[in-house]
């Protein structure tokens, strides 16, 4: 049987987790009957991504991302289209699209996920033509990861410290979504793009969120007042943000929204400025990825 090739793309500086003795565990622990690996170590700011088109083009048949769901996105999208799978040795702060395929975030208990090499195909989802993988969102999400990117400080409590901050200081936006079949007007804290339901750090934002539908969750979310605030998180805690007071979730293929002015969005956590107007398209069944069996 010949063996598959791995290169793994190393982000040294997502999230707290120290990974200086990673290539060791990979080779103890990667099954090497299997697999032929190479070790690399993404050095700036869009490294990762020519570090994956390298070995796209050198015909590897796997990459594997040690790093967070930025990182995962840089690698990942590159790999639209194509038949290299990606795999996620999760290594970053809320590990949002780790959590959702079930992927342990013990990196020797990732690495036998590889092992075990269970691969399937996920959608993707554009933004102004610009792909993610997991999450993406505008508002008051979009302004949390902005400041957290330029943090030099990483975990949650930075995370936390502006998800404060701005709770206090920022309002809802008037907001038109159009879509296929209906044109919706509303005002909204936040909206988020969910391809995944996970949000990072276990919290689920859109709970019917489905890697493999077809659709994109909107999760639209206006502004809690202190006293809703409790039960609006007791519902994001139990895996019902449908349920929640204040917010609604729409599901379809295909967007646009219509905002006040160009700003920022969260994409996979990473801020990025766009135009006013975001058109949103999913692209079904894009990306061929390694999961946990048990990922439905």
């Amino acid at each position: 049987m010949n063996k598959q090739r791995i290169r793994f793309i190393i982000n040294p500086i997502s999230g707290k987790k120290h990974k200086d003795h990673l290539p060791e565990q990979i080779e103890a622990h990667l099954d090497l009957s299997r697999f032929d690996y190479e070790v690399t170590v993404s050095e700036y700011a869009g490294h990762a991504k020519l570090l994956a088109q390298e070995a796209i083009d050198a015909h590897f048949d796997i990459l594997a991302v040690a790093g967070g769901d930025g990182s995962i996105n840089e690698v990942g999208t590159r790999l639209i289209g194509t038949d290299t799978a990606l795999a996620v040795i999760p290594c970053g702060s809320g590990n949002g699209l780790s959590r959702c395929l079930n992927i342990p975030l013990d990196p020797i208990k990732a690495l036998d996920v590889i092992n075990k090499n269970y691969k399937r195909k996920i959608d993707t989802v554009e933004v102004n033509g610009v792909p993610f993988i997991s999450i993406s969102g505008t508002g008051y999400d979009a302004k949390v990861a902005d400041d957290y990117s330029k943090d030099p400080r990483r975990g949650f409590e930075t995370y936390f410290r502006y998800i404060v901050r701005n709770f206090i200081t920022m309002k809802e936006q008037p907001y038109t979504i159009v879509m296929p079949d209906e044109t919706i007007n509303v005002n909204a804290f936040f909206i988020s793009f969910a391809n995944s339901n996970q949000m990072g750090y276990d919290v689920p934002i859109s709970p019917k969120a489905s890697l493999c539908d077809g659709l994109v969750d909107l999760c639209i979310v206006q502004k809690p007042n202190p006293l809703e605030l409790p039960i609006m998180g007791g519902f994001m805690l139990d895996g019902m943000m449908d349920k929640a007071p204040k917010v609604k979730i729409i599901q379809t293929r295909e967007a646009t929204i219509i905002r006040p002015q160009a700003d920022v969005i969260n994409l996979d956590g990473e801020s990025i400025m766009m135009d006013k107007d975001l058109h949103l398209r999913v692209n079904p069944l894009s990306l061929n990825i390694i999961c946990n069996e048990t990922q439905k």
